[in-house]
């Protein structure tokens, strides 16, 4: 019975419909871990719009759409400039979910970073101070986010500016809600794992200071091009948390200096107690503000090297001084001082030139008086000779250079998406990719022409595959599981109790 909801959610099968008489479908924008977005039109009043459609599967959870209504009309109370307004939501007769949201000309901030590579200090700075305006309104409202991620940061562009735009208060939770037990199930896990907190990994209860976490990590990921830890599940991304191990920001920042405040400012973020991080919005831009007083223009302006193609941070050079921050070395306020200045200055001699410069003078005072002045009128004489030549020889002629021919820019190709199928054999597998759940098999995603893809395939009982792919044309690829020794093939595994883990890309 869930197979036909499903093919219902496919792109060819969304394209050209309406829902609700009011919402025409006309595109697909891109496909995440809960649903695909599409780009639409309000036909009323012939607005543009972007249509977030969920996979049937969720809805099958217990009381999810009366917990799908509420949060939509939690979000749909945000009004912020650093937040995506949701105009309408709504469930179509076939049982199909839909949030109506604000279109946006622009890319994400993991886009951003993947094509360009990390960013300049002041840049980044920047950047997360907008994102956090936006959940600092939310947290007002008593609204936590909960899947805080570059994916969810959209980079919008507006009469030629450029606008951070928070996406995806889908998974909002509100804490005042006196019915959460009823609708929200014991222990439940929503979010991504390389930005979880570890009291949401742990199924416990999240607060403003879970965004925080989060944020901090983003943070992390705009100065490196990583997460903090490259956690791909649940499992992993509690341990690596509680460990508290955060990677220092220079192991990924060649060619880039970077303050030790800030390695401080990132550890307290992401300490594993609450109460041991940021409380609040502004006490988090405060400390990034602190951390960043006095720092050179040159070092907040650096950007580090980076190969279009390469992880940041790859190569024997870099591992080398990977190590890992356990705690502040230095205070945040003696890092922000103003740096000393160079005590080379007109009459100081650095202690390492006092000693050879002392032996020099030793030696001049054993040679003759007449030896020394015989010395420099030989050493006059030269140069006089040496300038008299150079006055007198006939300047080159110079040959005509010829311009460089101007070279013409091909305009670049509009990227053509293609329709992929995964299957696998059994059916059911999670698929994932870059770590991030996408959905379960069979499942058909709109990939880039040309473009190399690798998802993992796991399913209860089977062992774990994983396959880059590379279509040149629609494709279908089925890939069969091998069971596990004490797997039982043919059998289908039972349903999993949380399809959401890898939720809002």
């Amino acid at each position: 019975m869930a197979k036909e909801p499903f093919e219902a959610v496919r792109a060819d099968a969304l394209i050209g419909r309406v829902l609700d008489d009011r919402y025409k479908v006309e595109s697909v924008l891109g496909e995440g871990g809960m649903g695909m977005v599409f780009k639409g039109l309000q036909t009323s009043v012939q607005r543009p719009i972007a249509l977030k459609t969920l996979h049937p599967q969720l809805a099958m959870a217990p009381a999810f759409f009366e917990r799908f209504k509420r949060e939509a009309e939690t979000a749909s109370r945000l009004h912020h400039p650093n937040i995506i307004t949701i105009y309408d939501f709504g469930r179509t007769s076939d049982g199909l979910c839909y949030f109506v949201m604000e279109l946006l000309d622009g890319e994400s901030l993991r886009q951003r970073v993947k094509r360009d590579g990390p960013l300049s200090l002041r840049s980044a700075a920047a950047l997360i101070e907008q994102v956090a305006a936006g959940v600092s309104h939310a947290h007002h409202h008593r609204v936590v986010h909960r899947d805080l991620k570059p994916h969810n940061i959209m980079l919008a562009r507006v009469d030629g500016d450029e606008y951070v735009k928070v996406l995806d208060f889908g998974l909002v939770k509100a804490v005042e809600q006196e019915e959460e037990e009823q609708l929200t199930s014991t222990g439940q896990v929503l979010g991504t794992p390389q930005y979880m907190p570890p009291e949401q990994a742990g199924g416990e209860a999240v607060d403003q200071r879970s965004d925080l976490y989060a944020l901090t990590a983003v943070f992390f990921y705009c100065l490196t091009g990583h997460s903090p830890y490259g956690a791909n599940s649940v499992r992993k991304a509690l341990t690596a948390a509680l460990k508290g191990e955060v990677p220092q920001v220079d192991t990924y920042r060649q060619g880039a200096p970077t303050p030790a405040a800030i390695d401080a400012f990132i550890f307290k973020g992401l300490r594993p107690e609450k109460e041991d991080r940021f409380q609040t919005c502004d006490d988090f831009v405060q400390s990034l503000r602190a951390a960043l007083a006095g720092t050179p223009d040159s070092v907040l302006d650096a950007v580090p090297h980076f190969i279009p193609g390469e992880r940041t941070g790859s190569g024997s050079a870099s591992a080398s001084r990977r190590s890992a921050v356990r705690a502040p070395t230095r205070s945040v306020s003696a890092v922000s001082r103003p740096l000393p200045k160079s005590s080379t200055r007109s009459g100081a001699v650095p202690s390492g030139s006092q000693s050879s410069a002392a032996s020099s003078a030793s030696q001049v005072q054993g040679v003759p008086l007449a030896a020394v002045v015989g010395g420099v009128v030989v050493l006059l004489l030269v140069v006089i000779g040496a300038l008299a030549w150079k006055l007198t020889r006939p300047p080159p002629v110079a040959e005509p250079m010829t311009p460089p021919s101007p070279q013409p820019i091909a305009a670049p190709a509009a990227p053509t998406l293609l329709q992929v199928t995964l299957k696998s054999a059994p059916e059911g597998a999670e698929l994932s990719e870059d770590g991030v759940t996408i959905g379960t098999t069979p499942m058909t995603l709109s990939w880039e022409r040309g473009a190399t893809r690798t998802v993992t395939f796991r399913l209860p009982g089977h062992k774990e595959l994983t396959r880059s792919l590379r279509p040149d044309a629609d494709q279908t690829f089925e890939f069969p599981l091998e069971p596990t020794p004490r797997g039982t093939p043919g059998k289908k595994p039972p349903p999993r109790k949380d399809p959401a883990i890898g939720a809002f890309d």
